[in-house]
């Protein structure tokens, strides 16, 4: 969940010694728009979005702004306008002083906010993690960061806070006491629990996104399974708000397979959102178009995420690349939405019996042959 926030007239906030830059942008007037991209059939709550940083300026690691970056809350009519129905943000995007006009925009869009997350990777105090630092006072700054990130969750009207605590982890063997740095999550996440359930009940629910490596060479909380477990461990009062927020690059950088690791989600009940994308391999984080890569098994993901009746918002986490131009900035999300809704109809075509008399007869690779022959056609 990169983000690329280039843009003038930053403030500070925080302490001096923070180092968290946030911006604070004046917005275009709104128009509200028409004809958001629905799922046909779609269980629960339709429409697609997409996240303020997908159309970034096009800077990477080794290279700076390709655009001129877009002010924030002027990223939210391009989202409509590309069909979107959701928006999502940090907190470093849109800060807690620019929700409220957020809500404002967003309203007049017709958008709705699916979720908020805290960007603990993004600032040099927690270059060393948030709540997993040797650092005590870092610590307590992480969670005071998260705590308001659960107040603007509420404001902003989203019912998912998602953590990518994308400095959790090391570098070097023996940096941290690993047991330690657990106990600090769970004592973390029990504590943004506690705060959550006690202001506002559980109108916030939590989605924790796993991903093995980048920013940092090896990553707490690396996999689906990592995640799992560590809900298992947080107290029984506030394990009910935590989830999942499985990002299928993430899955695929790991080596692991997309379609299971949602399924696992799925299984323990903690599927609380998603992000699709695809990824060209075991390589840095592409964030590339969904259904570019793998639309067989896009497909097959699509056919379970129906048979589940997945109730929830499905969004994108895709980055528009370096190379595309200011005026086609958007491609990356009206490709991705339009493959999402050719693939999710071909997965309603899907013969569901077919399917279970192939796996009783034993005849899979026949399976597969079938699956193509939905996506391909005859």
């Amino acid at each position: 969940m990169a983000i690329e926030t280039c843009g003038p007239r930053a403030i500070t906030f925080g302490d001096d010694k923070s180092g968290v830059s946030r911006s604070v942008f004046r917005p275009l007037q709104p128009k509200i728009m028409s004809n958001p991209i629905s799922l046909k059939n779609k269980t629960g709550i339709n429409g697609v979005g997409a996240g303020v940083w997908n159309i970034g300026p096009g800077a990477d690691p080794f290279g700076g702004p390709t655009r001129e970056a877009i002010p924030m809350l002027d990223r939210l009519p391009l989202l409509a306008e590309a069909g979107m129905t959701f928006y999502e943000a940090h907190d470093v995007e849109i800060t807690p002083e620019m929700a409220p006009e957020a809500v404002k925009v967003a309203k007049k869009l017709g958008l709705k906010c699916a979720m908020y997350t805290p960007s603990f990777f993004a600032a040099p105090i927690f270059k060393d993690g948030g709540m997993t630092s040797n650092d005590a006072a870092v610590r307590k700054l992480a969670l005071q960061n998260a705590l308001k990130a659960v107040d603007t969750t509420v404001l902003l009207g989203a019912k998912t806070m998602v953590f990518w605590n994308g400095r959790e982890g090391f570098d070097f063997v023996l940096a941290k006491n690993g047991r330690d740095a657990f106990k600090r999550l769970v004592e973390g996440f029990n504590k943004v629990g506690q705060y959550s359930k006690e202001h506002y009940g559980t109108k916030v629910k939590f989605g924790i996104e796993p991903k093995p490596n980048e920013p940092r060479a090896n990553m707490y909380l690396a996999n689906v399974g990592e995640a799992l477990y560590l809900i298992s461990r947080l107290d029984a009062a506030v394990q009910p708000l935590f989830g999942l927020n499985p990002e299928t690059a993430h899955s695929r950088i790991a080596g692991l397979d997309y379609l299971w690791d949602v399924e696992l989600c799925l299984e323990a009940g903690k599927l609380f959102h998603i992000h699709l994308n695809s990824q060209d391999g075991q390589r840095y984080d592409q964030d590339l178009p969904f259904g570019y890569t793998e639309p067989l098994k896009d497909l097959a993901l699509l056919v379970v995420l129906q048979d589940a009746k997945y109730a929830g918002p499905i969004c994108f986490d895709v980055k528009a690349p370096r190379v595309d131009d200011p005026k086609n900035i958007t491609d990356i999300l009206t490709v991705s939405a339009n493959n999402l809704v050719w693939l999710w109809e071909r997965a309603l075509d899907v013969d569901r019996k077919k399917i279970e008399q192939f796996r009783k007869d034993n005849r899979l690779t026949a399976l597969t042959g079938y699956l193509a022959q939905c996506l391909y056609g005859k």
